[in-house]
């Protein structure tokens, strides 16, 4: 899929993830009151969401996310090549692993230097860990539906898609995809529509 239907994939589902387990605290739609908190978290979540679900990509100079990286991306892509270990499971698992690593790092040196961090700072990098995963593993998916598929236990090279037969699959950046993409956003908003009335 293109960088921009991928962004709308992801973001959708990212409306139906926060609206369901409500990762970022209860709906705006209805409530009572509204902090300026809570706000920041939904801005920060949906941030991260799109962020997540243009990442997997970062193995493509060509892709929006590629080209905002520039040579950074030209590496990566020179070195592992694209739909390789950025769409699959290893490269979610590895992704995990960094940023954990990072978090924990970071507030290790925080602390030798005598700071602590506040716990909504922690929450909120929770917050950005579950977005930026979710939108990978929206992006993964997306790109279940094309021809190509992806591989999902590289290095393994055997490359998975939804249907299992290419055949009803299709091309990036062709009708079907604008198609599949705007259709999934539909449904989703008659589905929220309705879930909100019968509150």
């Amino acid at each position: 899929m293109v960088g921009k239907s991928h962004l709308m994939v992801g973001l959708t589902a990212g409306v139906v993830l926060d609206s369901f387990a409500q990762v970022t605290g209860p709906h705006l739609v209805g409530a009572s009151h509204i902090s300026l908190a809570l706000i920041i978290d939904k801005a920060i979540f949906y941030v991260a969401v799109g962020f997540g679900s243009l990442l997997p990509d970062i193995d493509n100079a060509h892709s929006t996310l590629g080209k905002k990286l520039g040579w950074i991306s030209k590496e990566i892509q020179h070195k592992v090549g694209h739909r390789t270990l950025f769409h699959s499971f290893l490269g979610l698992i590895c992704g995990a692993f960094i940023a954990f690593g990072l978090q924990e790092l970071i507030q290790y040196l925080l602390l030798t230097r005598g700071y602590t961090l506040p716990a909504h700072i922690i929450s909120d990098s929770h917050i950005i860990f579950i977005a930026v995963l979710f939108g990978s593993i929206m992006h993964i998916a997306a790109d279940a539906l094309t021809e190509e598929g992806v591989p999902l236990f590289w290095p393994v090279p055997v490359y998975y898609g939804f249907p299992p037969s290419r055949k009803w699959r299709f091309r990036t950046g062709t009708w079907p995809e604008h198609v599949i993409v705007y259709g999934f956003i539909l449904l989703v908003a008659i589905g929220m529509y309705y879930s909100f009335i019968t509150i």
